[in-house]
């Protein structure tokens, strides 16, 4: 008996509800994703049910959802295309609403009052896919009779999203179609089978896609998306591998369901989609990865995105303006802020990084050489790529320090250290504004950055909530495009509690991966309500008598330097007869350190004699309870 599940949704619900905690499992939190979404099933009854038939009989089964709000009355709205998986296939017009939330994420409440939108959702029958004739010949004359019976739709904003089947429907479409759509997520597709048209991704040199796989999806390896992803860089795609987000090792049950975590746990993928435009890039003449957008926000405050939603935020003055972080991406963002940004266009500039990530500094190489810029503020821990960046202006550098104060406008700027996702990590309070960078993170933190372990992150936090008090102020992190809850206070207690359930033992963790920026990062992931810490098991408590860095004058040192890691090798030129090796020690109070049994303080350099063509050393520290830890380095001399 063929079930109705729109029809019997005051059935469905109660039991569902009984089962689900939002689409998960409540037996199983780790992200398991049922047969039927819940939060599908409340949308899915507000989108209306249609059939489209061609001039040979054919017919194309649709729903479509519109926005029905008198605020929209006059505005131009998007059009989002979603294109489904294999099990949605059918002739109930239901499932390919139903069984994922890919088609009414779009349509929640929240979601909605942000960005009023169309989607339009066509059913695929059995047996059939998104590539061949007459079903993509009919979705495309589907969309466009749907944009046409819609005169409001932006044609500048058609959007295509689909999953699994739908997903490889997804690079057909746009390589077929370069120029109708403005943005694509492609979640859990294949697109090998179009590998061999170079012709068609060199189209798509300047389009702006976002990638979405799991690397544990077993239906549907994530090596078709790194194919995908490939052959969109070998024609110049500039942005596809920057933006791309790749996960698994458990992320989401099954691993083929990508779009789980897409939704629920990376809003940045949301907002991503709805930055983007025909008209941005000068329908495809432009780079989306050179672009900037800004925003308004309340006393003054004004946010800069960059491609990847990494956040700048000015604060112009009579005087002066402070900008908080440079960006990334290929684009000029001094320049961005010069003309689209500032009131007074030539007013002295000074910058204030946060920490030393390659997303908030890459945008100083574009402020070199501009007299407008006066000064750029960063912890002393964290100077080293700024300085390097900065280049003949590197002497524009200062150092800040946890109680320092920057003046503007006759207040005063707060630095607050907050050592954790980096060194020099800092925070910084301006009024009921509190600038946090990635020190807390955007919803999740990651502790990959330092050998610091999270029984000293729980002091640096606890320490930033003493700093703040009870005052209520509004948390503006490094990647406000992160967020579908804004940050809060409240955040930044779950964040000690989060770390304090981890040291105690109390709190679990689930494997976690994420490749973004093009590197991926491997480790265990634990949650307390809105916050989460992306840690390294092997760094939960502090190792006594740990290094905090290990450095040679020669050679690059490989394994990259963390305290739980023992050996080590570096390869010097075959011509030198010493090398300096500098060891620091972790803890602030040790009772020795050796070098092959001599005595060295720490932060010191030894010089190390090379007279063979493999030379080890041993590094032993001892803690002030006598806990010996050692280090072994091997420098060989070669090319």
């Amino acid at each position: 008996m063929k079930i109705n599940y729109l029809q019997h949704l005051q059935i469905i619900l109660p039991v569902l509800a009984l089962l689900m905690s939002g689409s998960v499992f409540a037996l199983n939190p780790a992200n398991s994703v049922t047969s039927l979404s819940l939060a599908a099933l409340k949308i899915a009854p507000q989108f209306k049910s249609a059939k489209y038939k061609d001039g040979s009989g054919n017919v194309l089964l649709y729903r479509f959802f519109e926005p029905a709000n008198k605020n929209n009355q006059g505005k131009k709205l998007p059009v989002i295309l979603y294109l489904h998986g294999e099990n949605e296939s059918g002739t109930d017009n239901e499932l390919q609403l139903v069984t994922t939330e890919c088609a009414t994420i779009w349509a929640e409440p929240d979601h909605l009052a942000k960005n009023p939108v169309y989607v339009l959702a066509p059913q695929a029958p059995k047996g059939s896919n998104w590539k061949s004739d007459p079903i993509y010949s009919n979705v495309l004359s589907l969309l466009k009779q749907f944009i046409t019976n819609h005169p409001d739709i932006d044609t500048d904003r058609i959007y295509i999203v689909g999953f699994s089947m739908g997903g490889t429907g997804v690079w057909n479409m746009i390589l077929e179609n370069p120029e109708l759509f403005a943005a694509a997520l492609p979640i859990s597709g294949n697109a090998d089978e179009f590998g061999g048209n170079f012709s068609a991704f060199l189209a798509l040199k300047n389009f702006p896609v976002l990638v979405v796989h799991s690397i544990d999806d077993a239906v549907c390896p994530v090596s078709s998306a790194n194919n995908a992803i490939a052959a969109l860089e070998a024609a110049g795609n500039r942005c596809v591998g920057n933006n791309s987000s790749l996960w698994g090792l458990g992320s989401v049950n099954p691993a083929h369901d990508a779009w789980y975590p897409a939704f629920h746990n990376y809003e940045v993928i949301y907002n991503w989609l709805f930055e983007q435009n025909l008209t941005r890039t000068d329908h495809g003449h432009i780079s989306p990865n050179t672009l900037f957008t800004t925003r308004n926000l309340d006393n003054g405050i004004k946010e800069v995105w960059d491609y990847s939603l990494g956040t700048a935020y000015i604060l112009e003055g009579h005087d002066k303006a402070v900008i908080i972080d440079a960006g990334a991406g290929d684009g000029k963002i001094f320049q961005f802020i010069k003309d689209k940004v500032l009131i007074n266009k030539n007013i002295d500039l000074e910058v204030i990084i946060t920490h030393d990530h390659f997303d908030h500094i890459i945008g100083l190489k574009s402020f070199v050489g501009e007299p407008q810029l006066k000064k750029v503020y960063v912890h002393k821990e964290d100077s080293e790529a700024v300085k390097m960046l900065m280049g003949t202006d590197s002497w524009k550098t200062q150092f800040v320090a946890d109680g320092d104060k920057i003046s503007l406008d006759g207040k005063e700027i707060d630095v607050i250290g907050v050592p954790g996702h980096t060194w020099g990590s800092i925070v910084l309070k301006y009024g009921n504004a509190l600038f946090t960078g990635d020190a807390i993170g955007s919803g999740g933190v990651w502790l990959f950055g330092t050998p610091l372990s999270i029984e000293e992150y729980i002091q640096s936090v606890q320490y930033l909530l003493d700093k703040i008090g009870n005052n209520k102020l509004t948390v503006l992190p490094g990647h406000t495009g992160e967020n579908r809850i804004p940050v809060t206070d409240e955040y930044i207690r779950q964040m000690l509690a989060c770390a304090e359930g981890l040291v105690d033992g109390s709190l679990s963790s689930v494997p976690f991966c994420r490749t973004i920026g093009g590197m991926p990062t491997l480790g265990n992931v634990a949650t307390v309500g809105q916050a989460s810490i992306i840690y390294n098991v092997n760094n939960v408590h502090k190792i006594k008598g740990a290094l905090r860095s290990l450095k040679t004058s020669a050679g690059i040192l490989s394994p990259r330097f963390a305290p739980y890691t023992a050996f080590y090798s570096v390869t010097a030129d075959a011509n030198l007869n010493t090398v300096s090796i500098t060891p620091e020690v972790l803890a602030d109070s040790y009772l020795s350190m050796t070098i092959n049994r001599v005595k060295i303080a720490s932060g010191s350099a030894f010089e190390a004699n090379l007279p063979k063509p493999e030379n080890r050393f041993l590094i032993e520290i001892t803690s002030m309870d006598k806990t010996i830890h050692s280090y072994f380095l091997t420098i060989k001399k070669g090319k």
